[in-house]
């Protein structure tokens, strides 16, 4: 795909959309099909790009709420969530009994996320070098490192 080309398919896309939305309707299944099927063609007359590489770490990771890493309850009154002290609460299943006022907060301990990439190279129809694409996604690491 060359460069550029996504960014025509999106606008494409939203004109269609618009035009279809000011004439009263989406588009049905088999019209979106077939539209797609459209773009898919002009785009392989355009060049081509190779497969996806595999998954590989890039090396970034962030901590953040993991519901696989456990739970634990905070009983904090209830007011604008920037005024709300909290109390911290046990790791607990069940939510504690908390004062007159407030109320239980269920909150996800921290788990480790890494960031993965993956890469495909493309060409245009003459089979010359355009540009190389590439994916990212974050993945559990596990519940310790944070």
């Amino acid at each position: 795909m060359k460069p550029g080309v996504s960014l025509l398919r999106a606008v494409a896309w939203v004109c269609t959309s618009l035009a279809l939305t000011a004439c009263g309707g989406a588009m049905t299944p088999e019209e979106a099909a077939a539209d797609e099927a459209a773009l898919a063609t002009s785009e392989a007359a355009l060049g081509s790009c190779g497969t996806w590489s595999g998954w590989a770490n890039t090396g970034a990771t962030t901590c953040q709420p993991n519901a696989s890493c456990g739970n634990y309850w905070v009983c904090e009154r209830r007011l604008k969530a920037d005024d709300a002290p909290s109390i911290a609460g046990g790791p607990e299943q069940r939510p504690p009994v908390c004062p007159s006022g407030e109320v239980a907060v269920m909150y996800y301990e921290l788990g480790k996320y890494n960031q993965q990439s993956q890469y495909r190279v493309c060409f245009d129809a003459a089979g010359t070098y355009t540009h190389t694409e590439w994916q990212y996604q974050t993945v559990s690491g596990g519940c310790s490192g944070c």
